[in-house]
């Protein structure tokens, strides 16, 4: 069976990873439309190493879920792809029954490991798909072409609804309800570890930004050049959903020097935009998947279906293989 999977964040590559555990001779290809794996786990990279996670931050979950999906946490664990996080948190509520883990080489290296786990026979970026047929012919914008048994989309539902894709009336209905949140982020890089904090990491009420994570400390490598992400909030990005991050740059770089004035300037900062960052309403009852065409399956996943977040994304991929399964 040829299966092509349609963005490399976390579902899909979950999703590849489960597949070719469970059917063998399956037939696994890749596409995404970024130039490298990640979608909202990427990193950005600093001088002397640094970087920055610009979208997950850490993953938090409970003993019961750690052990309903063991066949994912486990091998993370025992790789220290993830690792207990044990910095200072500032703000966060609090839940006697949650752990929380990180990754100490930045959020993408958990699409990484799975994309390598999975052994896929075909990894291709900068591969936007901008339709797909009923018969299974997967168009892209740079007019490459090619046909597959089966078709699994991972994409926010808003980048769903722009490929020209078979689905019925009532499925194209409910994914226009499916909303996501934007946001920015602002990134800065400095040459050595100097700022002074009682915080490592910080939940803030502000009406700009919501957290902000001294990512080196995050990672507990306080001799490391401290390296900051701010994300702003929710409202803030919609607000501003139209700005560019040229434009947002000199806002968001003058309210980190009215929130931290003591603060040194930093040898190099830039913002990046999320304009999909989380979703807020999902698709109805969350099915984890939808079936968008049954003559050549073509299936939707993601966190559009469950919640943005690592087991929201698992319990995605989970479904899509229990369907692929069954078909």
């Amino acid at each position: 069976m040829k299966v092509l999977l349609i963005g490399c964040g976390l579902t899909s590559t979950i999703t590849a990873y489960l597949l070719r555990t469970r059917i063998p001779n399956i037939h696994l290809t890749l596409w995404d439309k970024a130039r490298g794996p990640g979608g909202r786990t990427s990193v950005r990279r600093g001088p002397n190493g640094t970087f920055v996670d610009l979208g997950a931050q850490f993953i938090s979950t409970d003993a019961s879920t750690l052990s309903k999906y063991s066949d994912i946490y486990e091998p993370l664990i025992s790789t220290k792809t993830l690792t207990p996080m044990n910095c200072k948190i500032k703000g966060i509520a609090d839940s006697h029954h949650k752990q929380h883990f990180i990754a100490p080489n930045g959020a993408n290296s958990l699409v990484k490991y799975f994309l390598n786990s999975a052994n896929i026979d075909c990894t291709k970026f900068e591969r936007r798909v901008c339709a797909i047929t009923p018969t299974g012919k997967v168009t892209c914008i740079c007019g490459s072409e090619e046909s597959f048994d089966l078709i699994v989309i991972t994409a926010p539902a808003p980048q769903i609804l722009q490929m020209d894709c078979p689905m019925s009336q009532t499925v194209r209905s409910e994914l226009e309800k499916v909303i996501y949140s934007a946001r920015f982020t602002y990134n800065m890089f400095y040459e050595n570890p100097v700022l002074e904090t009682e915080w490592d990491v910080q939940f803030m009420d502000d009406e700009t930004f919501r957290y902000v994570s001294i990512e080196n400390r995050k990672r507990e490598q306080y001799n490391s050049p401290d390296c900051v992400v701010f994300h702003t909030t929710k409202e803030f990005g919609q607000k501003h959903i139209k700005e560019t991050t040229e434009s947002m740059f000199q806002t968001l770089n003058d309210k980190v020097n009215k929130l931290f004035p003591d603060w040194p300037l930093p040898a190099s900062s830039n913002v990046h935009k999320w304009l999909y960052s989380q979703v807020t309403t999902p698709y109805n009852n969350n099915p984890g998947c939808v079936l968008l065409n049954e003559s050549i399956p073509i299936l939707a996943g993601g966190d559009s279906f469950t919640q943005s977040t690592f087991n929201g994304c698992v319990e995605s991929a989970l479904k899509i293989c229990e369907t692929v399964e069954n078909l």
